[in-house]
């Protein structure tokens, strides 16, 4: 049986010329709905003067438009499901995330809604059929979609974030009633099984706090012993100023002078300055020594890891900075992308360190900027102790290639080396 049209052109004749029109039929119904100007579609539309009406297939192209953006019939749900989503994930007019950042503010970054967008696009368009309405998508429609990403062989997490850019307008969706039920919830759940991410050997570490300590005022590898030393992320030790980095804040019990670094911001392509990811200001302690190093050579905005082209460190400077460092060491580029290790890898070797001395899951929350609200209200009262004794570490890994260093080692009962992260994983990210 042939297809019925989704809509029929004529051309009507009036006193100054010719108009195309449209008529188009109701999917629920099957009726013909009353015609309707393809020169007022093309206004909606906001095509602008570029595109004229000419025959009918550029007058067809404005019709599908029409109906693809929901111009067309009354109901939410009769419009384009990739037309929905698409608007949902468009930063600057999605009504969904104006309205989450109002109640509770950066809730949702650009990066977020671009990364959204792009796995929409990429991964849920090309197998939704083109035509399909909201309020008609099926469980069988996003079946395909998880099976065609699963066959293309793209991580489990990375699938994670495709069924999230459709299973979150979906959820609103019905939040909002425009569908009655949100056919994302029917999906079988996805296990995750991520690669594990790399971290170095107690050896490998001692040679590369050797490198970094032998080149003063190498902004690359001050950031490399600075991640490593705070399990900072890559935005955050590159959005890092001279105003966030206070010396001789504390004097440690073993007499060290401690300087206080407030980790509040964190840096983005096309965000720019932001928050910190989960929206959590933590602060870390570092000995005076290094916090000098860090501010002595700071730009005269105060930016401690200016770029070479740019106002701030861009992050493939510093990542691909850091893997020649990992090359002189020895750790070449095929080991280095076998074992997964990258620029994150430090901040995973931080919180091995931390959880192979012992230190308990409080302390290492309070470090790493993954503690719960409960635990923020427990903890607030011996934040600083805590802090002093992630320090005693941080002090360890900076002393690693100085003499004394196997002393230093003995104390924190050698850091106990380990190829395997902690197995309290989701404080690492």
């Amino acid at each position: 049986m042939a297809k019925r049209k989704a809509f029929y052109l004529y051309k009507r004749k009036k006193k100054h010329g010719a108009y195309w029109y449209v008529c188009y039929i109701n999917p629920d119904t099957g009726v013909q709905e009353t015609a309707k100007s393809i020169d007022v579609l093309k206004e909606r539309l906001n095509l602008g003067c570029g595109f004229t009406v000419k025959d009918r297939d550029s007058a067809a192209i404005i019709a599908g438009k029409a109906l693809e953006a929901g111009l067309v019939f009354s109901t939410a749900s009769s419009m384009s499901f990739n037309s929905y989503c698409k608007a949902f994930w468009d930063y600057e007019t999605s009504e969904y995330v104006t309205l989450r950042n109002r109640l509770k503010p950066d809730s949702i970054g650009r990066e977020y809604c671009m990364n959204m967008l792009g796995n929409y696009r990429n991964h849920v368009e090309p197998v939704i059929p083109e035509r399909t309405r909201l309020g008609s998508v099926t469980v069988e429609m996003l079946d395909r979609v998880v099976s065609h990403a699963l066959s293309s062989g793209m991580a489990s997490g990375s699938v994670q974030m495709i069924v999230l850019s459709f299973s979150i307008p979906l959820k609103e969706a019905v939040r909002r009633r425009i569908i009655k039920s949100n056919p994302a919830s029917c999906l079988m759940k996805i296990p995750r099984s991520e690669k594990e991410r790399g971290i170095m050997s107690m050896d490998e570490l001692a040679r590369l706090m050797t490198l970094v300590d032998s080149r003063p005022g190498d902004r690359i590898a001050m950031a490399v012993k600075l991640s490593l030393t705070t399990g900072m992320r890559s935005g955050e030790v590159r959005a890092l100023t001279s105003r966030n980095i206070t010396l001789g804040e504390k004097m440690r019990s073993d007499g060290t002078s401690m300087a206080r670094i407030v980790i509040e911001h964190s840096i983005a392509p096309y965000s720019g300055i932001k928050c910190p990811k989960n929206r959590r200001v933590r602060e870390l302690y570092v000995e005076d020594s290094f916090a000098a190093e860090l501010v002595s050579p700071a730009s005269d905005s105060g930016i401690v890891f200016p770029g070479t082209r740019s106002e701030y460190m861009s992050s493939v400077e510093l990542r691909l900075g850091f893997y020649a460092i990992l090359a002189e060491i020895g750790i070449g580029e095929q080991e280095r992308a076998g074992r997964n290790l990258t620029f994150h890898s430090l901040r995973h070797m931080f919180n091995t360190l931390l959880y192979d001395c012992q230190l308990g899951s409080e302390e290492r929350m309070l470090a790493l900027g993954h503690r719960s609200e409960k635990v923020n209200e427990r903890y607030v009262h011996e934040s600083e102790s805590r802090l002093m004794r992630v320090s005693l570490v941080t002090s360890g890994i900076l002393h690693l290639s100085r003499p004394g260093a196997e002393k230093s080692a003995e104390v924190l009962q050698y850091f106990l080396p380990s190829e395997k992260t902690s197995a309290d994983d989701s404080l690492s990210r």
